[in-house]
């Protein structure tokens, strides 16, 4: 078994799927200083957004994920495929044939975050999220063969991990913008939690769990990007590049590989504050570095090499001013998206689909 991730991630089963939870944190900052020069950006892009000075924003951003089906870099292949095909070197005993398979992974995350427009050309975020997964696994009778043994569920969930940031606006004119953003992601969430699982031996005993069902990474990561964006009449468009980069291993011993993301987005608006989205967002992400002993186990999410690789997804959205509900400091948006391009370290269940939702307030 295999996110910001997050998110916000920000820890998960598949390729970028530890930065679920972190986009969520940090996926919006805010209504921008002039609706009528810069058009809200999609809902899961940072660094775009900013409030005017001296106000604040308070968004709830939750987002809903789900993997599904499992592959080996650009293939699908099957449990009974994997017990018998792909070994690892981190189960009980040594380097073995893996013998419990994920069929589904949920991340749910609820995030917070606010932004204060500190200066027209300076914006502070800060933001945290609660996290909570739940993964589906299949085991296998025994060391050997593909004799089925049953189906268990186990879950974790808890405070995810936070992150501070600031956006630096370094050009402007009346149809561009561009910004600078910088953060350090920080690691509240656990990387201790433990879970029970069927095991081939037919005994459920409560572990560590997997690197994926942490809520937490342990580590505290650098947040670089940088965004542009334009708009001319009904039209917005823009590319925005973060990356979210461990700078040391945590106290088990592992960090993620760095992920770097990269968004590239259109946006029509209808009416004043009716605003529609397409993003195509694209993420390369390491293994994982070291390992932590006690995630040992007989799954492939015990292995840290069987995480990481390459997406493409692919998002629509809408945004909505609330002065169409008579709260017109309230800003409401939702974004679901699904792959269409996956390269992942498997065997990794795959990306199924993702639902991005915001709800903004400014005082």
């Amino acid at each position: 078994m295999t996110r910001r991730y997050l998110l916000p991630s920000l820890t998960a089963l598949c390729i970028g799927a530890n930065t679920i939870g972190a986009q969520a944190q940090l996926a919006a900052s805010g209504s921008s200083n002039d609706d009528s020069i810069q058009a809200p950006a999609p809902i899961g892009v940072f660094g775009v957004d900013m409030p005017s000075t001296g106000k604040f924003v308070v968004s709830l951003l939750p987002s809903f994920a789900r993997l599904q089906g499992n592959q080996i870099g650009t293939d699908s292949v099957t449990p009974q495929y994997i017990v018998t095909n792909v070994p690892s070197a981190y189960t009980p005993v040594g380097n073995h044939e893996l013998r419990l398979v994920p069929d589904n992974l949920a991340i749910d995350s609820q995030a917070l975050s606010v932004a204060y427009g500190y200066a027209d050309y300076l914006t502070l975020v800060a933001a945290t999220a609660l996290v909570e997964k739940s993964v589906t696994m299949q085991s296998f009778k025994g060391l050997t063969g593909t004799t089925p043994l049953g189906v268990s569920v186990a879950s974790t969930q808890g405070l995810g991990d936070s992150a501070l940031a600031a956006i630096v606006r370094i050009y402007s004119d009346p149809v561009n913008r561009v910004s600078l953003n910088m953060g350090l992601a920080l690691p509240t969430g656990s990387t201790t939690d433990n879970i029970s699982l069927l095991l081939p031996n037919n005994t459920i005993p409560e572990k560590r769990g997997f690197y994926a069902m942490q809520p937490g990474t342990g580590t505290v990561d650098a947040l670089p990007g940088i965004s542009y964006s334009g708009r001319i009449d009904a039209w917005s468009w823009g590319l925005a590049y973060r990356a979210r980069l461990p700078l040391d291993n945590n106290a088990e011993g592992y960090r993620y590989g760095a992920l770097n993301e990269l968004n590239a987005w259109s946006g029509y608006s209808w009416l004043p504050g009716i605003e529609t989205t397409f993003r195509l967002n694209g993420t390369i992400q390491g293994a994982i570095h070291g390992n932590d002993p006690a995630i040992r186990g007989y799954a492939q999410g015990s292995d840290p090499l069987y995480y990481g690789g390459q997406q493409v997804s692919a998002f629509a959205g809408a945004i909505v001013s609330g002065r169409y509900f008579s709260l017109p400091a309230a800003q409401v948006g939702v974004e679901a998206g699904v792959p269409v391009y996956q390269q992942i370290n498997g065997p990794q269940l795959a990306r199924d689909w993702q639902v991005n939702l915001a709800l903004r307030y400014k005082f």
